[in-house]
């Protein structure tokens, strides 16, 4: 346990429970999986919860919904539809834009997943800014898009995609941005920078270190055409060992350059007062922060996401060792964790700390 962490002991099994129940009726409530309980073994409330130690209530709740979401609409365009005719994905996909675009009810016989976005939406739209909602919905039609060329193009017919292929849609179908705005939801941060280019950069190697540790833990057996190692034993005439190694040196490049990035705009954007007016890019003055807690709480993703990716059941290799890049200790000491201890919880918190339910 993180002493850092607000929790005490008994709370943070409190909320462990709390969590797991919530998660346990999302995917129950909308047939989002066959067998929840099972599919929640794979510690995806853990993740959430060592993602966001400091946040709670009904913006925690809310954050997991939609990761649980995303991972299981993953899973069903990743798995289920593999052979599905073209008509079933493309209304699928058409019904997934169009209620995340213009509020558009799902028709009583649309996929479980529609219904649940409808859900997610509504909630959504209540607890954060219109200005954030919009930045949340191109980045979700970008993942869809993603996702189905990812199926069409590639999974379906069982082809490898080119390293540039691969390069062009991996970032989008990865969902990393989706996360990044996640840690804004869950402890009502949203940072008024999203736009500076020093930020994208270290959205970019977020995003990065995400999706290659995903690909790594992933391997490249059978069924597996779309990631990382299977491009570069593709593009380069490797072995799965030379590409997994390839591969690895390049993901601890991206995490070297999200620590130098992180650096830089903790110390580059001096905290202050929020902008006086509201723009397209700039929240309200109650919901600023500023970009330090932010970039704060990416890192904290990023550590709790490596940590079980590299653990979860859900990426068993059979015959091979566990893909861990370092030990459990040196994770644990990232400039997000050696931080936190300093960042006092804010009374801003505990207002949107009141109970909702879908």
């Amino acid at each position: 346990m993180f002493d850092l962490d607000r929790r005490t002991s008994q709370s943070q099994e409190a909320s462990r429970a709390d969590l797991s129940v919530d998660a346990l009726d999302f995917l129950t409530q909308y047939g989002l999986h066959p067998a929840p309980e099972t599919y929640l073994a794979h510690g995806y409330v853990d993740l959430c919860l060592m993602a966001w130690p400091t946040a709670g209530g009904f913006p925690l709740r809310l954050a997991m919904r939609w990761a649980l979401w995303t991972w299981t609409t993953d899973d069903l365009l990743d798995g289920d539809l593999r052979t599905a005719p073209p008509e079933v994905i493309e209304r699928l996909t058409r019904s997934l834009l169009c209620v995340g675009a213009d509020g558009v009810e799902p028709a009583p016989d649309d996929h479980p997943v529609v219904h649940a976005l409808a859900g997610l939406i509504r909630q959504t739209r209540m607890t954060m800014p219109d200005f954030w909602w919009q930045r949340y919905r191109e980045q979700l039609d970008a993942w869809i898009v993603a996702a189905r060329d990812k199926l069409v193009h590639y999974l379906q017919p069982g082809r490898t995609p080119t390293l540039r292929e691969y390069l062009m849609l991996r970032p989008a179908d990865g969902g990393m941005l989706l996360a990044a705005m996640w840690c804004e939801l869950a402890d009502q941060c949203i940072t008024p920078h999203w736009t500076d280019p020093m930020v994208r950069d270290l959205l970019d190697a977020f995003s990065t270190c995400g999706i290659l540790a995903n690909d790594l833990a992933g391997g490249s057996g059978e069924g597996e055409t779309f990631n990382a190692v299977a491009a570069r034993m593709a593009d380069g005439d490797l072995s799965e060992a030379q590409a997994r190694r390839d591969v690895s040196e390049r993901l601890e490049a991206e995490e070297r350059r999200f620590r130098w990035l992180y650096q830089a705009v903790r110390r580059g954007f001096p905290a202050g007062p929020p902008p006086a007016v509201a723009t397209t890019t700039s929240p309200p003055g109650d919901l600023v922060l500023d970009t330090h807690r932010f970039v704060l709480l990416l890192d904290q993703f990023r550590v709790a996401l490596s940590a079980w990716t590299d653990s979860s059941a859900r990426y068993p290799v059979p015959g091979a060792p566990r893909p861990v890049r370092r030990a459990l200790h040196n994770v644990l000491i990232s400039p997000a964790l050696r931080t936190w201890r300093a960042v006092g919880l804010c009374s801003w918190r505990t207002r949107l700390n009141g109970d909702a339910s879908l």
